[in-house]
């Protein structure tokens, strides 16, 4: 060195020219300057100042270099430590101060709490003084009172004359106690009394007749009526016969008209053959009989001898005929609810079948007759009575004959027979799949598959609806949690991709008291080795490495440490959810960075 200059060989010495990076420590030097950029835009860390989500962004890209270097390793892990307990004596620190701070302030606290405690039990005390003091005069006021009964009562008894003297005098209905005491009120009082009586005598002789009367009454119309009805029944065959032999005569005349060049018998066989071939009669008779037509009849008064006849039927509990008789009204008048709380309302009754049964058998017999079904809720009041009365086949005809509007009521009724009574759990169950069926709820109709055993027609069940949520397959998987139907909603299906991941499976199997049947789908993977366990890990895009570590901790809980420690393995070999790894592709371009990120 001279006149303060330095070398360029001393400069050289002195200020080492730091080493050019490879491509991969660039690249990798990218990916981290990208991915600290990305988390903290995401979690919206602030530029300046201290947040604990930076801290932990840059924490864990400082493992990633630390992972990537092989000469300061050593060292740079060392400051790495003590930095984190420099951090952690800080956060205790915190942690401690807030602690005295609450502590002292519930210290300052005590004196007025204190303070107002004692004055709210001066308070109490003073009310618990006013109400003995009102109590003292409340009784003293009580045996006033007692004392005052008790003379009375001695007075009376003293005074009174014996109960054998006393006349035991009543007011007459309807007249004051002045009136009972006038002649005159009470004889215009007997008067109109003997003109009421007269009255009543009158109506009983002319306006009612005995009970019997009514009865052969009755049995009188009903006769009438089969009487009626035969002859109808004669009626209409004479009408038929009466149009053939019409049929054949006019053949017989036109023949007779004709040049007879063709023999009577070949004439006439177009019409004997036509003759044959009819079978009934409908509105053929324009002048014949019109005045026996029952079709001139009043609708509306025909429609109110009908509901009028009901209710005799009623009355006389022809309970069965009654209801016969509501299944073949006209246009249907009388398939109502009100009709049906009538019958339901009934509770004495002859014989063991209900009123309410022959109604809605009747009813629900006549359906295709109506053309219309029964609203839902009639429906359902007809399945509950059958199975009551433990009428499974009824249910069974009637929806077989679709005479049933379907709902999702119907089928839990269905359901909840079939649960109790065990016997016909396979046939409740057929059965409530065609009614879920057709109220298109589908993941009820695919349960009842499932409780039959048809694993696999409720998973191409599943795929042809095309309808199924996530929220239908937990509730497939809670209702019923069987080996194989787990296997089937998390595995493929004829192309399909899995339903159902297989960590969220068995999560929801823990949280619904379902813990072994989700313990045994582990095991089964398990049995096919680590890589099995492995893959199924790293294949579940939707389960959290979280929810894999509650998957584990719950194993070892509950005695399956194996499997716990196999699903702990795969967890730790992936560094809290990021896997770097490089493998050499070309000599060329060196390494390819590969990252896994579990969502």
């Amino acid at each position: 060195m001279a006149g303060g200059r330095v070398s360029t060989a001393a400069l050289g010495k002195a200020q080492a020219i730091p080493p050019i990076p490879s491509v991969a420590d660039r690249k990798l030097l990218c990916r981290i300057r990208a991915h600290i950029k990305t988390e903290t835009g995401e979690l919206g860390c602030p530029a300046q100042g201290p947040d604990e989500q930076r801290y932990i962004i840059y924490r864990n890209v400082f493992d990633k270099v630390i992972e990537n270097t092989t000469a300061y390793k050593n060292i740079l892990t060392s400051i790495k430590q003590e930095y984190e307990k420099s951090i952690n004596i800080l956060h205790k620190g915190q942690a401690d101060a807030l602690f005295l701070q609450r502590m002292l302030k519930s210290m300052a606290s005590e004196p007025i709490t204190y303070v107002a405690y004692k004055k709210r039990a001066s308070q109490l005390q003073n009310k618990i003084e006013l109400i003995k003091q009102n109590t003292a005069e409340l009784e003293a006021h009580l045996q006033i009172v007692k004392h005052s009964r008790n003379v009375e009562e001695e007075l009376t008894e003293a005074t009174l004359p014996p109960q054998e003297e006393i006349f035991h005098v009543k007011l007459i209905p309807g007249l004051a106690l002045q009136e009972s005491l006038n002649v005159e009120d009470l004889c215009k009082h007997l008067k109109k009394l003997e003109k009421k009586l007269k009255d009543l005598r009158f109506k009983k002789e002319t306006k009612y007749v005995p009970v019997q009367v009514k009865t052969n009454v009755s049995q009188e119309i009903n006769q009438k009526i089969l009487q009626w009805e035969e002859l109808v029944t004669a009626n209409e065959q004479l009408k038929l016969r009466y149009q053939k032999l019409k049929l054949v005569a006019d053949a017989i005349d036109t023949w007779g008209y004709s040049d007879k060049s063709v023999s009577i018998t070949e004439f006439i066989l177009p019409s004997l053959t036509e003759a044959t071939s009819l079978k009934e009669i409908d509105s053929l008779w324009p002048e014949v009989f019109d005045d026996d037509d029952p079709n001139k009849i009043n609708e509306a008064v025909y429609l109110l001898e009908y509901v009028e006849r009901f209710n005799e039927l009623f009355e006389d509990k022809q309970y069965k005929a009654a209801a016969i008789h509501v299944a073949n009204c006209p246009r249907g008048i009388l398939h109502n609810k009100e009709v049906m709380e009538k019958f339901k309302a009934v509770t004495e009754y002859e014989g063991t079948v209900p009123p309410l049964l022959h109604y809605f058998e009747a009813v629900l017999n006549s359906f295709s007759a109506v053309r219309h079904p029964p609203d839902a809720k009639i429906a359902l009041e007809g399945v509950k009575c059958a199975l009551k009365q433990n009428r499974l086949d009824l249910v069974i005809h009637w929806i077989i004959q679709q005479r049933l509007t379907c709902s999702e009521a119907l089928g839990e009724v269905i359901c909840d027979y079939g649960d109790t009574e065990l016997r016909n759990l396979g046939t409740c169950m057929a059965l409530a799949q065609i009614v879920y069926n057709k109220c298109a709820v589908y993941k009820k109709a695919a349960l009842c598959m499932c409780r039959q055993g048809q694993i696999s027609g409720a998973m191409a069940y599943i795929q042809e609806s095309k309808k199924f949520s996530l929220d239908d397959y937990l509730f497939l998987l809670n209702n019923c949690p069987s080996t194989e139907l787990i296997q089937c909603l998390t595995h493929e299906w004829n192309g399909n991709p899995a339903a159902l991941s297989v960590g969220l499976a068995v999560l929801w199997l823990i949280s619904n008291d379902q813990k072994e049947v989700g313990f045994n789908l582990l095991k089964e993977i398990y049995d096919c080795g680590q890589g099995a366990v492995e893959q199924t890990i790293l294949n579940d895009v939707v389960c959290t490495v979280e929810g894999w570590q509650e998957i584990a901790n719950e194993c070892n809980a509950h005695n399956y440490s194996a499997l716990a420690n196999s699903i702990f393995t795969v967890l730790t070999s992936q560094e809290g959810g990021t896997v770097i790894t490089i493998t050499a592709e070309d000599h060329n371009d060196g390494a390819k960075l590969t990252e896994h990120v579990f969502l």
